[in-house]
């Protein structure tokens, strides 16, 4: 597995040191969270411990982008990501058989104006979560899409609502979905976005090519998988937060590093069905507090 995502990685470093489209963007990452114990959903450590690596890549590439009289963008564009999880896993309890997760998906991006203050975001695509690419099964590809309406609220701020598609309990469902970018550029840089995921940024830039921050962010992974004949996904949560500093390599290109913490890692099966999905707990099994470290090179970002 490794070897086909260093082939991914090779493909889309290639494409860094092309002459791609001003607005095309590229990121690739890769994180390591080292070994901590498995507790269950009351804290108390019920034997095994395990870490998490991770490679991942997207991609957007525009067809079409026209910037009308107020600088609103239209654009059609193309996405494609994925992320990679290799775990390696000590004394863990019989049911926790995973060791790795594969995450895949690819879309289309339709962004218009409505007026001056409004516009409207259209996503469809599809996706792939596993555990075992020689085990597919149709469980593990999942239809996406949703509608999104943006508030242009200040050159700063973006914020938004609207409805998100998928069939992840086998059938179509919609989902209300939020979105928010807020941003200030300067010598001192601050980020909150939330979409796909949570992020938070404050960093302050000493040179044009160096800046230093702190950086936060949570992000999810899941699996569809069967255990004693029963469908389920396998999910795991976590969040982290640390120092980032950030090399910049002219105009487009940036290498982010960040060493901090994981204050906790998720990782826990739920039935796929509707009364699973909606019911939520405080706590669930989980790995405890460890160190986190990730690198990566992005292209316009």
């Amino acid at each position: 597995m490794e070897q086909k995502m260093l082939r991914v990685y090779i493909f889309m470093l290639f494409l860094l040191s092309g002459k791609a489209n001003m607005f095309a963007q590229i990121q690739l990452k890769s994180e390591y969270i080292a070994p901590s114990v498995y507790k269950d959903e009351n804290g108390n450590k019920i034997g095994g411990e395990g870490n998490l690596q991770t490679f991942e890549g997207s991609v957007k590439l525009p067809l079409y982008i026209r910037k009308n009289a107020n600088g609103r963008l239209t654009a059609w564009i193309v996405a494609l990501g994925g992320t990679y999880a290799s775990m390696k896993n000590k004394e863990m309890p019989s049911d926790f058989t995973e060791k790795e997760l594969m995450n895949a998906q690819t879309g289309i991006m339709h962004l218009r104006p409505l007026n001056e203050n409004w516009s409207i975001l259209a996503i469809l695509g599809a996706g792939m979560y596993t555990s075992d690419l020689n085990k597919l099964s149709g469980s593990s590809f999942l239809g996406q899409g949703g509608v999104l309406f943006i508030r242009h609220a200040n050159k700063n701020l973006d914020w938004g609502a609207g409805i998100a598609l998928n069939n992840v309990l086998g059938y179509p469902m919609v989902f209300p979905s939020l979105y928010l970018n807020w941003k200030i550029e300067g010598k001192y840089k601050f980020k909150l976005s939330m979409y796909n995921t949570f992020e938070a940024e404050i960093s302050t830039r000493f040179s044009k090519s160096f800046c230093l921050g702190i950086h936060a962010e949570s992000k999810g992974l899941m699996a569809a998988v069967e255990k004693n004949g029963s469908k389920k996904y396998f999910v795991m949560q976590y969040g982290y937060i640390g120092i980032q500093p950030e090399f910049r390599i002219g105009q487009y290109i940036s290498i982010p590093i960040v060493g901090g913490i994981v204050a906790s890692r998720e990782a826990y099966f739920r039935s796929r069905t509707l009364k699973a999905f909606f019911s939520s707990k405080d706590n669930y099994p989980h790995f405890g507090v460890s160190p986190y470290f990730s690198i990566g090179i992005r292209y316009g970002l």
